[in-house]
C-alpha cells in the first residue's frame, strides 16, 4: 500500500476560489499523487452522521474496493463536489457505477462512475465541547459495519422490508461473516 501524505486545506479559511471543474482537477491531482486531502464539512446532507465543520481525510483507492456504506468524495456531472455514502454497486457496460445517497436526503443522487470518483472518506475528525478531538477511523472493521447498516438504513422501508422476508438473522450473520472471516475469528 502507497504511503499516503497529508495535503491540508486550511481549516479556518475557505477553500481556493476557483471554478467547479477547476476545483475537481485540483483535488484529483493532490488525491492522483497518493497524498491525504484534508477537507472541513460545510453541507448538511450527511446530518445527523456528518453536521458541519467535521475535518474528514479522504484518501484515493481502488474503485474495485468501495463497498455499500462507504463515504466517497465524487464529481457530478455539472461538475460540483458530492460527499455521500455509496447505498448500492452495479457494473454497467463494463465499468463501475455507483448509487450514493446522503444520509439526511430522501433521493438517491444519479449514478456516479467509477472514473468521477476522487476518493474515499477514511478518518472523521470534530472537536467536542471541551475543546478535544474525536476521532473515527472509517477503515476499521466496526465503522465498515456501521456504515454498512447506515446505508441499508438509508435506503428506506422497502429494503428493509425485503430483508425481514428473506431473515433478518440470516442476512446479519452473512455481513459479520463478511467484515469478519472465520480465520480471523477465534473461538474458545
Amino acid at each position: 500500500m502507497p504511503r499516503h501524505n497529508n495535503f491540508y486545506l486550511v481549516p479556518d479559511e475557505p477553500p481556493p476560489d476557483l471554478p467547479s471543474r477547476e476545483k475537481a482537477a485540483f483535488f484529483r491531482d493532490i488525491l492522483d499523487r497518493a497524498l491525504s486531502l484534508r477537507v472541513r464539512v460545510t453541507g448538511y446532507s450527511m446530518a445527523p452522521f456528518l453536521n458541519g465543520g467535521e475535518i474528514l481525510t479522504i484518501r484515493k483507492v481502488c474503485t474495485t474496493s468501495l463497498r455499500k456504506g462507504d463515504l466517497i468524495f465524487c464529481v457530478t456531472r455539472d461538475s460540483s463536489m458530492l460527499l455521500h455514502r455509496i447505498v448500492g454497486k452495479r457494473v454497467m457496460d463494463g465499468a463501475l457505477v455507483f448509487q450514493t445517497k446522503g444520509d439526511a436526503l430522501y433521493c438517491i443522487d444519479e449514478p456516479v462512475h467509477e472514473r468521477d470518483i476522487l476518493g474515499r472518506v477514511c478518518r472523521i475528525e470534530s472537536t467536542l465541547s471541551d475543546g478535544r478531538v474525536s476521532r473515527i477511523e472509517m477503515e476499521s472493521g466496526i465503522w465498515r459495519v456501521i456504515n454498512y447498516f447506515q446505508a441499508i438504513a438509508g435506503l428506506g422501508r422497502s429494503k428493509i422490508t425485503t430483508l425481514s422476508r428473506r431473515g433478518l438473522p440470516s442476512h446479519f450473520g452473512r455481513i459479520i461473516r463478511r467484515f469478519f472471516p472465520k480465520s480471523k475469528v477465534t473461538t474458545p
